[in-house]
């Protein structure tokens, strides 16, 4: 059985949903063959789930978009995933240049703690913001740590770095962390305050 499926009960009570609303859109990724796996991993699980300390950061996130920016939307990826599946991933990009983007599954991405989020924005009208690269993209050109490598040679335009700052500040604002190799990826919480201190979805 899938293990968001067989795991519904726990998750339900360790986790926090996340719906869809005037500030979020759910696309998540990894219920379609639309990701770098080319498989529906999560066999059609279509919720979205965060831990209550990471969705009390989100939900302040979508006020303040709410407040300052009324005419995008937060467009959520990824979530909370399984730590079998995080083997998965870990596992298909093993030996490949790429095998750094995926955190070993033991002791685990934040991810499967409910405390990462995969995320971009729209407009209204739902045309994403260009950030330069698309969600899981592996060259270089999608890590915020060579951006101004890439602002110089002009394989980044400043409006395309503007829109990752703008994602950027709505998020740090309220505590998320940016990870240094993708530009959609928000940690709530550092490792340290995460591993052994909150459950994890296995």
């Amino acid at each position: 059985m899938n293990s968001f499926y067989s795991q519904i009960q726990f998750i339900e009570n360790n986790f926090q949903e996340i719906r869809s609303s005037a500030e979020v859109v759910l696309d998540m990724k990894y219920s379609t063959a639309d990701n770098f796996m080319q498989a529906d991993v999560y066999g059609g699980f279509t919720r979205c789930f965060l831990s209550p300390v990471a969705a009390g950061m989100f939900a302040k996130a979508c006020t303040e978009l709410r407040k300052s920016h009324p005419h995008l939307q937060f467009h959520i990826w990824d979530a909370l995933r399984p730590r079998s599946i995080q083997a998965q991933f870990y596992d298909h990009l093993k030996g490949t240049p790429f095998q750094n983007y995926v955190a070993a599954p033991f002791p685990g991405s934040l991810h499967n703690f409910g405390m990462a989020l995969d995320l971009t924005l729209q407009t209204r009208d739902g045309e994403l913001l260009d950030m330069g690269t698309g969600f899981d993209d592996f060259r270089d050109l999608a890590q915020p740590k060579l951006e101004q490598q890439f602002l110089a040679s002009g394989e980044l335009t400043q409006h395309q770095y503007e829109n990752r700052l703008l994602l950027r500040s709505l998020l740090e604002n309220q505590g998320f962390k940016v990870l240094e190799h993708e530009w959609w990826h928000f940690n709530a919480l550092s490792k340290e305050q995460v591993y052994s201190h909150h459950p994890i979805l296995e």
